[in-house]
């Protein structure tokens, strides 16, 4: 008897010594840096061992309290701030939980959906195969060309899980476009006679000239009048375009030479009147809506303007614009501006 006594009496401090020690091993501050925990998904808990452990002071601690509140089986993956101060429990927690890291993307006004991929492919965890795949599959995308498709994003500063898929992705993007064409831009498009695509494509060459929001809706007014008149639109963007799809949007193209304004395409504007087939880039909304809200003047020509840096002057007449453009390479010249 009393010997099943002493016996029960160690067994009770051992466990009671295991459970304190297991206690001990959630608590207390174990970071010895602050940093980013990237948890891919369907990972093994040994994987997650191996991405904390620089972070840790103590690895075989959060090991055993992991263990202990069986990580292996129960976390979300995506993208943990580990901070200091923080102990095992709160990061076995936090992982658990899923409160996991929002990424902060801005979405440019890119000029392929290639180009759009490889951005977010090098922030989130799919790659911008993944991507491209899931823009390209997405049914909302299927009946379009692919130059077309990138109608359907708008650029912004969006919040994403490093973890987001390439389909997730393009399901936010699509709703976010759905929101955008409200009720009162889509009766705008119509009373201007053009669809959204239209809207689009020729809100890309207004962003590409001219990237002040608060001259948007005069250069969107001027190529508008353009188009009025039958004159084509004759806008350099178009151009660029053409030779960046001619390189695979691969290089960076600074320069357009005259000889490059009469290259075949369906997109030279110097060559072909009204709307190329869709746009030339991503615009801004500040873009479309000045294509869909412009300015009410008889200006058909612009030249930059060497007063205002991203600023144009305009003119109705081409002795106007003979004028301004002399002016310009005047400056050009004295400046040795090629």
């Amino acid at each position: 008897m009393v010997y099943n006594k002493i016996r029960n009496s160690i067994a009770i401090a051992l466990i009671s010594t295991g459970a304190l020690y297991f206690m001990a091993c959630g608590l207390g501050n174990n970071v010895a840096r602050e940093g980013k925990l990237h948890i891919p998904t369907n990972a093994q808990f040994e994987q997650i061992i191996d991405s904390i452990q620089p972070l840790l002071k103590d690895t075989e601690s959060f090991r055993k309290y992991a263990q202990g509140k069986d990580l292996a089986k129960r976390f979300y993956s995506g993208r943990y701030s580990i901070k200091k101060g923080m102990s095992n429990k709160e990061i076995v927690q936090m992982i658990q939980e899923g409160k996991q890291d929002e990424i902060a993307i801005r979405i440019g006004n890119y000029a392929s959906i290639i180009e759009l991929a490889g951005k977010l492919g090098n922030i989130l965890e799919a790659d911008s195969a993944q991507i491209l795949e899931a823009i390209v599959q997405a049914d909302f995308t299927k009946e379009v060309d692919t130059a077309k498709k990138l109608y359907f994003f708008l650029p912004n500063t969006y919040n994403f899980h490093w973890n987001t898929s390439g389909k997730l992705f393009v399901e936010k993007m699509y709703k976010e476009y759905q929101k955008f064409w409200t009720t009162e831009r889509l009766a705008l498009a119509r009373a201007a006679n053009m669809s959204p695509l239209e809207v689009t494509t020729l809100a890309s060459i207004v962003q590409l000239e001219s990237a002040k929001a608060d001259e948007q809706a005069r250069v969107a007014a001027l190529y508008l009048n353009r188009l009025k008149i039958g004159m084509k639109l004759d806008a350099d963007p178009t151009i660029v375009f053409i030779k960046k799809m001619q390189q695979g949007f691969t290089q960076k193209v600074s320069r357009v030479y005259y000889k490059d304004l009469a290259i075949v395409s369906p997109y030279n504007t110097y060559t072909n009147k009204g709307l190329p087939p869709g746009p030339i880039c991503m615009p801004n909304p500040s873009a479309i809506d000045a294509v869909l809200k412009p300015e009410k003047h008889d200006y058909i020509y612009f030249v930059a303007d060497t007063a205002r840096p991203g600023y144009h002057l305009f003119a109705k007449t081409l002795k106007e614009q003979e004028i301004n453009a002399a002016a310009y390479r005047a400056w050009a010249d004295k400046n040795n501006v090629k």
